[in-house]
């Protein structure tokens, strides 16, 4: 929709298709909520600093996407970090950063919330603000600029980036953001009503909301160390983290029309909270001190927005996500319930976060009817000493156990994941990381089926990195010389990193400043200033993570404050210091903290307290706030449902045509093919699978179309269980269509009929050229000297073949074929100003690429015209018996009929 917000279409669309992932800018995908921005009381921009497929797979910024645009008078868009040839190209044209759904410039809406997940992701957010045009420094804006939200993990200690954000909202977002919203509703901010200060002011009144500007922190000049942090509001002094009491009362939109990517995000499936919280009490865990209680989901809620949600979605997978689902006491009742209600719908199920102690086989058996690729486990420590300094809670035959468990049921992989550099760490533990791997070998080869392969084992070992609000935050970490060293006696232990154990170390450039930015005061923000001014941004992906400009941005940060990397990542704090984070309640007060600090060097090791009595942590106010669990004992199974029917003998077999248009151009060929499954699965239709271990959908696609050209005339073919009524599959797939692919026919085709791309005979094109540059004179002279010429050979270089495996492999040369256009084309023609008309021969011998013959004919050293808008218009298919021509669409008589 057109606001006074949206940026020039043409423009972005042109950048989009240029771009490495187009679809990572497309936005229009099904479930995506678009609103008139010049009615909306409230804009919200939801960013996330890192690309669409990261953002899209956390779990809080969907939820709250969908919470705000739950309220009408609430526009809530999307905005992503672009890639850096798309930010390259944004910049050089001088358009600003912008929303998915409005293609909105983000400058213009009245709150900015972005969700800080990592503490790597602060030169990103710096990025996303100053592609914006929002000034970096929050002192710098002025009453037309956003307000500029955080909120996440990392708002549990905001001063690393209090200078660039007017605010955080500490905890659980769900209240919070509606509350945000409101207040900057009702204040008039940036229509004329409050400034910034008087909003600020106002937002420190709200529960949980942090306003940096609001404290002053000051400094020893001795010791360096942060002396306080002054409240400058009377009656603001401390910042209370907000918390959902119960899940079952969360609000469910996200399920009834859920938002589906078209590109394929990290985490690609449905994903469900089947618990929040975890009181288990592993004391190098920030999430679950800040998290704390337990709250877990009421089973049968589950199990409804499962099928609400699958339903809605056409998801493959879902997820249930929780710190430790083992833990989930009604865990075995549910997976039978979901077996016996998707087994045979071949719906697959992720349970991450499985602790070794919880591991079982019946837990493995159930697991391994759902699907079967990797396992993980992540014992983090290798000696029970360990396990007892960190509180972990499990031991060494629980991870065997859990091993042959996994195995014995079909596993071939298992991933274990270890942390190196924890408190108390000595070489023998590190040592002790390979031959506890290789015992896990062994006992994977002791049970493993026959005829399954050979088992295999992943570990990672990542570097400790002490967290704010855990037991061991006055800890120092271990610089990375030392981790290399640490990482190379496991090495040395494993005799090398081949074979069936493959070692994959952390890398250690990164964890001494994802340290020195978790533990920072306010004096840090100078280093991620400078960091993202010496090119720093998406520092979470290795590629772009560039040790040498940290280094010389925290040298900056000692230049001006006296203080660098080492005193904030690798210096133990005194227990009486002031903590940069101490304005901050995250209902784990500090005196417990400290008391599992001694426990953890006295090997004393803390029960759950949702198993034992209370550890007295301070999290629960045990009347609302509290420890909600569900155990087997409550969970009453689902009643058996009748036996799912057998698939009828009858078969159709439909062939639909449908049109890709408007943003979804840049979709590519597999995109497509899979927003087509999902819809197909919310429509319902009786699809018939293949045989075999892995069955597919017997669903058939046409060619690919290039990605930037719209098409009326795109087919696919269904094998449907049944007689089916083409009719009907219309009726049921139109609704269930994002918006850009829509269904134009469809007829029942012969079983034994030739496949859409065999059947294939010519496709027609049609060309729309700027008119401002290519009148109908400049387009008639090409098309005759095209008619004229006796060839008009183009050189098509074969994609690279690589040879051999790993590393190691060589590309092979690109082999080149030449194509004559002359024996291709079969219709040229002008069809009035800047139109032009074309017609391709199209058989199983192949083709030529519109791109092609625009280049060949229209263009200039073999690259096409710029601004050339290409349609599909139809397709002629083969005759598929005597007197019976496939319906196609044809558009006029001068197309030639195979």
């Amino acid at each position: 929709m057109k606001t006074d917000l949206a940026l020039s279409s043409s423009a972005l669309d042109e950048l989009v298709l240029q771009a490495q992932k187009p679809s990572r800018y497309v936005g229009a995908e099904f479930g995506a909520v678009v609103k008139d921005l010049s009615a909306a009381r409230v804009r919200f921009a939801l960013a996330f600093p890192d690309t669409y497929e990261v953002g899209m797979s956390n779990l809080g910024f969907r939820l709250l996407y969908h919470l705000l645009n739950d309220r009408p008078e609430i526009a809530c868009e999307r905005v992503f970090l672009p890639w850096p040839d798309m930010e390259g190209m944004l910049r050089a044209r001088g358009l600003p950063l912008f929303t998915l759904e409005s293609r909105a410039a983000v400058r213009g809406f009245d709150v900015l919330g972005i969700t800080l997940q990592f503490e790597l992701a602060y030169t990103s957010a710096l990025a996303m603000l100053d592609l914006a045009g929002i000034p970096l420094l929050a002192r710098e804006r002025g009453d037309e600029d956003p307000l500029v939200l955080g909120g996440g993990p990392c708002a549990f200690n905001p001063e690393p980036v209090a200078d660039f954000f007017d605010a955080f909202a500490v905890g659980e977002g769900e209240e919070v953001a509606l509350e945000i919203a409101d207040a900057v509703a009702e204040s008039g901010f940036r229509r004329g009503g409050a400034t910034r200060p008087e909003l600020l002011r106002r937002l420190a009144r709200i529960p949980g909301v942090y306003v940096p500007s609001l404290f002053a922190p000051r400094y020893d000049p001795v010791s360096r160390t942060l002396a306080a942090i002054e409240p400058l509001l009377p009656g603001y002094e401390k910042v209370e983290r907000r918390v959902m009491p119960d899940l079952n009362a969360l609000p469910t939109s996200a399920y009834t029309r859920p938002l589906v990517p078209f590109m394929q995000t990290v985490h690609d499936r449905l994903p469900i909270e089947l618990q929040r919280g975890c009181t288990r009490g592993c004391r190098f865990c920030q999430v679950g001190m800040i998290t704390r209680p337990t709250r877990q989901r009421d089973p049968k809620q589950v199990l409804a927005l499962a099928e609400t949600g699958l339903r809605a979605s056409g998801y493959e997978e879902v997820g249930l996500l929780s710190l430790s689902s083992g833990d989930y006491g009604a865990l075995n009742g549910l997976l039978d319930d979901f077996l016996a209600r998707w087994e045979g719908e071949r719906i697959a199920m992720s349970l991450p976060s499985l602790r070794t102690e919880t591991m079982n086989e019946a837990l493995a058996q159930k697991i391994a009817r759902i699907r079967k690729t990797g396992f993980t486990l992540a014992p983090e420590a290798a000696t029970e000493r360990m396990r007892a300094v960190i509180n972990k809670g499990n031991r060494e035959e629980d991870l065997l156990r859990a091993v042959e468990s996994i195995f014995g049921n079909g596993w071939s992989l298992l991933k274990l994941y270890f942390m190196i550099g924890l408190p108390e760490e000595r070489d023998e533990d590190v040592v002790a990381i390979a031959e506890l791997a290789k015992r896990c070998l062994a006992a994977a080869r002791r049970v493993l089926p026959k005829g399954e392969g050979s088992p295999a084992i992943h570990l990672g070992a990542s570097t400790f990195v002490p967290k704010p609000f855990t037991p061991f935050q006055w800890e120092p970490m271990i610089p990375p010389e030392e981790t290399r060293r640490r990482q190379a006696l496991v090495t040395a232990a494993l005799g090398g990193r081949n074979g069936a154990i493959q070692f994959k170390p952390h890398d250690s450039r990164q964890s001494s400043i994802e340290g020195a930015l978790a533990l920072g005061d306010r004096r840090v923000g100078t280093a991620v200033l400078a960091a993202y001014r010496r090119g720093q941004r998406l520092d979470g992906w290795t590629e772009w993570f560039d040790e040498r400009n940290w280094l010389e941005a925290f040298a900056e940060c000692e230049r001006e404050h006296g203080v660098g990397l080492d005193w904030f990542a690798h210096r133990r704090r005194r227990l009486d210091e002031v903590l940069p984070w101490d304005r901050i309640d995250c209902g784990v007060t500090k005196a417990y903290l400290q008391k599992q600090l001694a426990a953890a060097r006295n090997l004393a090791e803390v029960p759950d307290c949702v198993l034992e009595p209370c550890t007295v942590c301070g999290a629960c106010d045990y009347d609302v706030v509290k420890n909600r669990t569900y155990e087997a004992k409550d969970y009453v199974p689902e009643p058996p449902r009748p036996p799912r029917p057998t698939d009828p003998p009858a078969r159709t077999v439909v062939r639909v045509r449908y049109a890709k248009l408007g943003r979804l151009v840049a979709l590519s060929h597999l995109e497509t093919m899979h927003a087509l499954l999902r819809a197909i699965r919310r429509a319902g239709l009786p699809v018939a699978y293949s045989q075999g271990y892995h069955p597919k959908p017997r669903v058939s696609f046409g060619p690919a179309l290039p990605v930037g050209l719209e098409s009326l005339c795109e087919h696919l073919d269904l094998d449907l269980l049944g007689a089916v009524d083409p009719q009907e599959v219309l009726a049921r797939l139109a609704p269930e269509l994002p918006e850009g692919l829509k269904v134009q026919e469809a007829h029942v085709l012969d079983p034994h009929a030739a496949s859409i791309s065999e059947a294939q005979r010519a496709v027609h094109y049609r060309a729309e050229f700027p008119r401002e540059t290519w009148g109908e004179a400049v387009l008639e002279a090409r098309v005759a000297a095209f008619r004229e010429a006796d060839q008009s050979v183009v050189t098509r270089a074969a994609p690279p073949r690589p040879r051999g495996k790993g590393r190691g492999q060589k590309v092979a040369a690109r082999k080149q074929r030449e194509i004559d256009l002359k024996d291709i084309v079969t219709h040229l023609a002008v069809e009035g100003p800047g139109a032009v008309a074309f017609s391709l021969r199209a058989d199983p011998s192949g083709s030529a690429k519109p791109a092609e013959v625009l280049a060949a004919i229209f263009g200039e050293d073999g690259t096409p015209p710029r601004g050339v808008k290409v349609l599909k218009e139809g397709v002629s298919f083969a005759r598929s018996g005597p007197g019976r021509p496939e319906p196609s669409q044809p558009r006029a008589p001068r197309y030639l009929d195979a």
